[in-house]
């Protein structure tokens, strides 16, 4: 039996600073993060899809929107760290909260190479 799976992704820019191995804050600095968000299914619904990109794409750009020119150590919750890691479970939870279903996998890419998943069922 085959597995579908869409993705879709968008762009955002908003500031950052994590934690130094000594316990500093590194300087407040910008980037263009990338995000993915992917869903699966074993069978199509009766439109012939997984889930329509269009309302997909519609929520992520909702919720990346409020992160647009932010900083993300003030915007998201206090047990988050603003890393890359966490950016993709919080980014996770809404989107699968504002769609009312699970997503396969967000992934984000805080600059070229440098690219974090979170899935929430687990291992890919």
């Amino acid at each position: 039996m085959g597995i579908y799976e869409i993705t879709v992704s968008t762009c955002f820019s908003a500031r950052h600073s994590v934690a130094l191995p000594d316990g500093t804050m590194e300087p407040s600095h910008e980037h263009e993060w990338s995000v993915t968000a992917a869903f699966r299914a074993g069978r199509l619904d009766t439109d012939g899809f997984v889930i329509d990109f269009v309302v997909v794409r519609s929520a992520l750009a909702e919720i990346t929107g409020e992160m647009e020119g932010a900083n993300l150590n003030d915007l998201l919750p206090p047990d988050f760290a603003a890393t890359a890691e966490c950016l993709a479970e919080y980014l996770a939870g809404r989107l699968s909260e504002r769609l009312e279903r699970e997503v396969h996998y967000v992934r984000v890419t805080e600059a070229a190479g440098c690219e974090a998943a979170f899935y929430p069922d687990g291992l890919p």
